[in-house]
């Protein structure tokens, strides 16, 4: 019995670390209504004890709203997975009768409180519900008095595939006992990680490049609500504490306003004070910026609201121990509402400043934009009338207005034709986030950076464009983007450009449907039709079912918009002919790309979402753990994204590679997988060191005395971020006679660079498709050191061996699934990889 009483005894001490009663999170001498369930009356546990799923918070949240008449829920979209966004709207129960007339009133306060964008910081998520529930509850006079003035909008969990993932890994692998070493399973994640989403995307990065479900549904709402603050409740390093903006004030982004900055400060005392009252330490000037305007906390500060960091130690499995001593579940919600109330309460004391900034905000960027010699900046569509819809859509989600040219205009050599360019106008509200696309600015009075440098739109989307002072001539008389294509009984052939629409989805329908496909490594002039290289052909036989080919067809045109033409002779004009050798039957690609430990899941999340969301084209993931079991000889390609392969892939699986390479495989690899394949795969001849004569360089590096010059400890970050390429924008010369760069368009082309991969040089000349300049930077912080090892260097090579090819990449041409203008590299070396010829 003795024995009994003592394990309880242990268990509940156990427990009491990971649950406190609801008293614990709250503000001292409060009263509750108690007609209001708590959290804890509803899901049945204290909030800590375990995790909180997605379905118990929209569940109880659900409650709160069809019981309480200040509260509504509104769904606003749903996952990639099929879960719910949702926003909680608290207010007086008079506004929320009159929600959608709030939403454009300029004097009603507005404050959005997002909770884990990350799915695997989830103390945020956990906290929403203690925090609505206290809004709903209390009796708190100044509380109810406010909210009859403000609305709060709750989005509990901005990412709610990546919690699933996450609460899910978590909970099954979490002790009925307290485990609190940070090497049991509960707190080291398996791959991917709960922080991504459905497609393996940081949200985070994807307000300003809207490319995910999620992102897309939410900057709708916000740009309806346009809230006066935005609040991004994260979390951090476990042995870390606290941190709330304002960041290091010397990484700010220039377009962001002193005045946003004096109300962040202003705010910030407000965290303070509440922090300060639970003895709960932080720091808001350092480590984080806000630079990148793609960021939850930032994007809103272009839009003239307040964007708030709030980032929370870690503790994955409920508590874990720290070189800075426990982080536990339970702390991090009370953290985590504690700020998002401090945001209410700092919003009242200054609610009069934070309307009349918002207010201003437009009209006064307008202002200040009218200063500038730049009028606005022109874009060049014409190359792909689909892509031109595309882009009108993406300005569209951003509140971005723009106009058709209307007259040919010369800027710089480069005409831009009426009816097929963009213009972009700085005299409207969006001014600021337009001039923020157009950014070239490669010199910061702080070179370190949070996240990339750069984001300019019409190099990442691939469009000639230019700055516009003074006039030009615009309206709004938009030309069909449809093609014009005909049908003809008696064609023998029909010939798909593959500069138009989204040709690689429709060659990828069209070769499911028909095996006999061809594909051209050389320009085509048949019947008085022109078509670039890369542009791929349908044979009609004589029981070809006419019926059948024309319904085919008609779904390129409508799904795809891709321009074909009949042909009625196999006889080139000019050049060479449908029999040439040159044109090759397409054989139909079958993918595998290499995930799981050890491979950049962001990289691998961004070519599953372009082959499966654009190109339609099914891809094979095969962990590494299991890579070793599978039959290469099923697969005509394999993606290697980047990673470190050395602990995963040893000296057999490079055998294995090789023998499949030149079988007729295809491998691609991506910035570090690239260099490993150099290195494992394309070995360098060993030299015979004994005859090798040392350098002068050589015998320095052997004297430490010379090699290590002394230098001051406090210097040592500044020069650590000369070092680190974390994001720049690159000018790169392309070879548009190459099959990889088939549809590419421009011989001057920007890729990313983010990380620290650069390609060996091939030893033959035809085998550098695409390499940077000499000058290298277009856009961001490149640093010298940096230029010196970009310059001219390789970005793409290509190498036969055997029958297949290795094809490699100095960079991610899919980076966020936003760098259309390079996406067709990588879709190239799938379809197009069998023209590469040998050059040796």
């Amino acid at each position: 019995m003795k024995k009994s009483i003592t394990l309880i005894c242990l268990l509940l001490s156990s427990f009491s670390l990971l649950a406190k009663p609801i008293e614990y999170f709250l503000p001292k001498g409060e009263m509750f209504d108690a007609s209001i369930p708590s959290p804890e009356a509803v899901l049945g546990q204290p909030l800590g004890k375990q995790h909180l799923r997605h379905d118990q918070i929209i569940s109880y949240l659900s409650i709160l709203a069809s019981s309480r008449p200040e509260a509504k829920m509104i769904d606003y979209g749903k996952t990639n997975e099929g879960r719910r966004l949702v926003l909680l709207a608290i207010s007086s129960a008079d506004n929320i009768q009159n929600l959608e007339q709030l939403k454009s009133d300029p004097d009603t306060l507005k404050i959005w409180n997002g909770f884990s964008v990350h799915g695997n910081e989830s103390s945020g998520a956990n906290a929403s519900v203690l925090y609505a529930w206290y809004l709903l509850a209390t009796n708190n006079p100044a509380i109810r008095q406010a909210l009859k003035e403000t609305v709060v909008l709750i989005d509990p969990s901005i990412n709610p595939d990546g919690l699933a993932r996450f609460t899910t890994y978590v909970n099954n692998n979490r002790s009925l006992t307290t485990v609190t070493d940070d090497n049991d399973i509960s707190h080291v994640e398996q791959w991917p990680s709960g922080r991504t989403n459905h497609y393996w995307f940081d949200l985070n990065r994807d307000w300003l490049l809207l490319t995910q479900t999620e992102s897309k549904a939410r900057l709708s709402q916000f740009h309806a609500w346009q809230p006066h603050i935005v609040t991004d409740h994260h979390e951090m390093g476990a042995s870390s504490t606290f941190f709330f903006q304002p960041g290091v004030p010397s990484r700010k982004n220039p377009l962001i306003s002193n005045k946003n900055l004096e109300l962040t400060n202003e705010l910030a005392k407000y965290h303070a004070k509440a922090l300060d009252q639970v003895g709960q330490y932080y720091y808001s000037k350092e480590s984080f910026d806000d630079f990148y305007p793609g960021k939850g906390s930032t994007y809103p500060d272009l839009q003239g609201s307040i964007g708030i960091l709030f980032e929370q130690s870690r503790a994955n499995g409920g508590v874990m121990d720290t070189r800075n001593g426990q982080r536990s579940l339970t702390d991090g919600i009370r953290n985590q509402f504690l700020t998002a109330l401090s945001t209410f309460t700092g919003a009242q004391a200054n609610k009069k400043a934070l309307i009349d900034y918002k207010k201003d905000f437009f009209e006064k960027a307008m202002q200040a934009a009218g200063k500038l010699s730049t009028n606005g900046f022109v874009l060049d569509v014409s190359k792909n009338a689909y892509d031109a819809e595309k882009l009108k859509s993406f300005l569209t989600q951003h509140q971005i207005k723009f106009a058709n040219v209307a007259a040919d205009k010369t800027i710089k050599d480069h005409t831009f034709k009426k009816n097929q360019s963009l213009y972009l106008t700085l005299n409207q509200a969006q001014t600021t986030l337009i001039q923020s696309f157009f950014n070239t600015d490669t010199t910061f009075n702080d070179n370190t950076f949070y996240d990339v440098s750069a984001w300019h739109l019409g190099m990442a989307w691939g469009f000639p464009w230019a700055p516009v002072t003074g006039g030009i001539s615009t309206n709004n008389e938009w030309p069909s983007s449809q093609p014009k294509n005909s049908y003809q009984k008696n064609a023998i052939a029909y010939v798909f450009d593959w500069h138009s629409g989204n040709a690689p989805a429709a060659l990828n329908y069209i070769s499911q449907l028909h095996d006999n496909v061809l594909v051209s490594g050389k320009p085509l002039a048949v019947n008085e039709v022109k078509v670039p290289a890369g542009s791929f052909i349908l044979p009609v036989d004589a029981d070809t079912n006419q019926d059948q080919l024309f319904s085919t067809l008609s779904s390129v045109t409508d799904a795809f918009q891709v321009q074909w033409y009949p042909l009625t002779t196999a006889l080139a004009d000019s050049g060479v002919d449908l029999g040439s050798p040159n044109v090759q039957k397409l054989k139909q690609p079958k993918v595998m790309m290499v995930v799981g430990n050890g491979v950049n899941a962001y990289q691998a999340g961004s070519l599953w979402h372009l082959f499966d969301t654009q190109v339609y084209l099914p891809i094979s993931k095969v962990r590494t753990a299991y890579f070793n079991q599978v039959d290469l000889n099923e697969y005509t390609h394999i993606i290697m994204p980047s990673g470190s392969y050395e602990r995963y892939l040893d000296e057999k699986t490079s055998q294995k590679l090789n023998s499949w390479i030149n079988s007729g495989g295809h491998l691609i690899g991506i910035q570090t997988a690239a260099n490993w394949i150099e290195k494992n795969l394309q070995k360098p001849e060993k030299q015979d060191q004994s005859t090798t004569e040392k350098t002068p360089a050589d015998k320095a590096n052997k004297d430490p005395k010379e090699a290590v010059v002394r230098k001051a400890y406090g210097d040592y970050e500044k020069e650590a971020a000369e070092k680190v390429l974390g994001g720049a924008i690159v000018s790169a010369d392309a070879d548009l006679t190459h099959p990889l760069a088939f549809g590419t368009h421009l011989s001057k082309q920007h890729v990313m660079m983010k990380g620290k991969s650069v390609l060996k040089p091939t030893n033959q000349p035809y085998d550098t498709p695409l390499q940077a300049t000499e000058a290298v930077k277009a856009a961001g912080f490149v640093s010298d050191y940096w230029v010196e090892k970009l310059k001219n260097a390789p970005l793409v090579t290509a190498q036969r061996q055997g029958q297949g090819s290795i094809i490699k990449f100095g960079f991610n041409p899919n980076f966020r699934a936003f760098w259309y203008g390079t996406q067709r590299w990588i879709i190239n070396a799938i379809f197009l990889s069998d023209l590469i010829r040998n050059t040796k």
